[in-house]
């Protein structure tokens, strides 16, 4: 299938023009009646997309399975068994590897539906669904998940209710800027409100605002990391204790955020903006919308808890919580907080270690960080740790080092094309998006990579 990059047009004419695509790449999947093989991300966004999916092949009657990657290697290719699939699909990846899909798939159906910078591949047989292809902006205008939703309502009328795990795709990805959605995400956004699937609200920016108690909310908090609070429950007992915010109500229940008064808000958020500041921290901001979703969870929560799945390699865990099944939910966000606060202790610990250049803060950092955190760890550190507009963090793996890379909004710098570059040259892939890429390379290349990657900044 041939796709053309179109030129600039209107946001609403680039979006027909994307569904008029989606119609096409529907077109193989509705008429398989083989064995379909599902490959998604592993992080937020590719469960959401990977649920999606698997909802909406549940709603046609299609023979499946789907399995979660934490990007597409050459080994991956290899061992599928192309006698054993009639027909694969990739959400929220693949594009970048259009190359690599070609050498190992290229006497199979595929398509690919994502929304990282493409490379330009095509080929009988190759169904590609990617925004950038109609010049929309795959970094914040859509996400993986929101693709895989497009392509979902050529499906099957059924999928519209589906439109909440887009935004929660969204969101995952940090496409959300200064708590605004853009783009085809706005008008997901727009019409979950309408439907009445999401509800908003303005309030403290807590994890388990509908669904915990406060001091649990402060306790788990990990954006915004609260030093001296974040993972210590009973610093954020004493805390609310401090300020007359009772935790229990007269009935002995828990009391949750959503319960408190709007002065007992207002003087917790007052504490916490000078706690903050306190530790020299100004950037960190308490109050904002909230979206309400289905399921009582928060949006940003959720995406949060999918995340925590794929980072501790539960993925399909992820996908039974997209599809109601919360019974999971509380060990994984466990696991995830305690491994997490750890890692974030290490990086604070060890800031005189990084390598700074006037482009870049680079943190090497072996095998004291497990490479599937790296990637929401350095988004992090790019807020709380370093002072360069670009960061990137690398992570040993049992078959070389992951790269994980991000940018400020105010730095233009195509974070995508430098990463890809630099990895080839030192034996390695790379690729995603301008602001945020990732990929990987040989064992021991770190500074000759650094050095390349450097000069391209």
């Amino acid at each position: 299938m041939i796709v053309v990059l179109v030129s600039y047009m209107d946001i609403k004419t680039k979006i027909l023009h994307f569904k008029d695509i989606a119609k096409k790449v529907a077109i193989p999947i509705l008429k398989e009646q083989g064995k379909i093989r599902v490959i998604s991300h592993y992080d937020a966004d590719g469960i959401c997309a990977g649920a999606i999916m698997y909802k909406t092949l549940k709603y046609l009657g299609k023979n499946f399975e789907i399995s979660f990657v934490s990007q597409i290697e050459e080994d991956i290719l290899k061992n599928i068994d192309l006698n054993a699939q009639d027909l694969i699909i990739f959400t929220d990846l693949g594009s970048g590897q259009l190359d690599l899909i070609e050498k190992y798939l290229s006497k199979t159906k595929v398509v690919v539906v994502d929304h990282h910078q493409p490379v330009f591949r095509q080929w009988y047989g190759l169904y590609h669904l990617n925004p950038h292809l109609v010049d929309l902006n795959g970094r914040v205008d859509i996400s993986g998940a929101g693709v895989a939703y497009i392509l979902a309502r050529e499906l099957s009328l059924r999928t519209k209710n589906l439109v909440e795990l887009a935004i929660v795709g969204a969101v995952g990805d940090r496409q959300k800027k200064n708590d605004v959605f853009f783009g085809v995400n706005k008008m997901f956004l727009d019409e979950a409100e309408y439907s009445g699937i999401i509800k908003k609200e303005i309030g403290l920016r807590f994890f388990g605002r509908y669904t915990r108690p406060i001091h649990k909310c402060l306790e788990y908090s990990l954006d915004p990391f609260i030093e001296g609070i974040s993972g210590n429950e009973s610093a954020s007992v004493q805390f609310l204790s401090d300020l007359g915010i009772p935790i229990r109500n007269s009935k002995g229940s828990w009391r949750k955020l959503c319960d408190l008064t709007k002065n007992e808000e207002k003087k917790l958020t007052t504490a916490l903006v000078m706690e903050s500041l306190v530790r020299g921290d100004d950037s960190i901001k308490f109050i904002g919308p909230l979206y309400k979703l289905s399921n009582d969870y928060d949006v940003s929560e959720f995406a949060t808890l999918l995340n925590a799945c794929g980072r501790l390699e539960q993925p399909i865990e992820g996908v039974k919580l997209c599809l109601g099944d919360r019974k999971s939910a509380d060990d994984i966000q466990m696991k995830y907080r305690k491994r997490f606060a750890k890692y974030m202790s290490w990086i604070s610990k060890n800031q005189k270690s990084f390598k700074v250049t006037d482009k870049a803060t680079y943190i090497i950092s072996g095998v004291h960080i497990n490479f599937n955190f790296l990637g929401p760890l350095i988004s992090i550190a790019l807020k709380k740790n370093v002072k360069t507009g670009i960061v990137l963090g690398f992570s040993n793996t049992p078959n070389g080092v992951k790269i994980s890379s991000r940018s400020r909004d105010s730095v233009d710098t195509n974070l995508s094309n430098a990463i890809r570059v630099a990895s080839a040259k030192v034996g390695g892939t790379g690729g995603g998006h301008s602001g945020a890429a990732g990929g990987k390379i040989p064992m021991g290349s770190e500074e000759k990579f650094i050095s390349i990657v450097d000069s391209l900044l």
